[in-house]
């Protein structure tokens, strides 16, 4: 499991974590059936709710693209789906929240063991690279993301969000109520 440096929290503590009672204060949060369209209304809110927070400005952009990447990751991969027509619905929760000089971003949602495989393969493969490692996999798995005929982007997303966070990404797989879920949680340092 990938690991951040900021407070030493791990994924499961997290859930109990977004309160201003441990240090951390929630910025944005959503759950529920996420598309396109839900997408698009909620970047609309994220640009309001960060402006209020002077230590997001200047790392804005890689807040907003990783919060985006996930949420598509939640649309596209989610195992609790809906049908609706002309777009694709994914249930997951996100969250955006602050804590001492950070920004962490996070994605929850159930997956199928399937899924879990790819995955683990991924965050195998970042999980002990440097930040120059992790740029290097980035532009190669650019260069080769269409190999995966049943991805939407091969995995690119994760290695864009590992570049982007310099490797603080963590990842879990567990179970709740009988299905299998994955968490992920990108870490952003933003003191001046």
């Amino acid at each position: 499991m990938l690991t951040s440096s900021h407070n030493e929290i791990t994924i499961r503590d997290c859930d109990d974590c977004m309160t201003e009672d441990n240090g951390f204060k929630e910025l944005y949060k959503f759950t529920g059936f996420i598309t396109n369209r839900v997408l698009d209304g909620i970047a609309a809110g994220i640009q309001d709710v960060l402006a209020l927070y002077p230590n997001t400005e200047k790392s804005y952009r890689k807040i907003f693209s990783i919060y985006v990447e996930i949420a598509q990751n939640i649309i596209f991969y989610s195992a609790n789906r809906i049908e609706i027509p002309d777009d694709e619905a994914g249930y997951g929760t996100l969250t955006i929240s602050e804590a001492d000089g950070a920004i962490t971003i996070s994605g929850e949602n159930t997956i199928t063991e399937s899924q879990k495989n790819k995955l683990s393969s991924i965050f195998d493969h970042l999980d002990g690279m440097s930040v120059d490692q992790i740029k290097a996999a980035y532009q190669e798995k650019m260069m080769s993301q269409f190999d995966d005929m049943d991805s939407k982007g091969g995995g690119l997303g994760y290695y864009d969000i590992a570049r982007k966070t310099k490797g603080k990404i963590q990842a879990e797989f567990y179970e709740r109520d009988g299905a299998l879920q994955f968490k992920i949680i990108a870490t952003i340092e933003t003191k001046k």
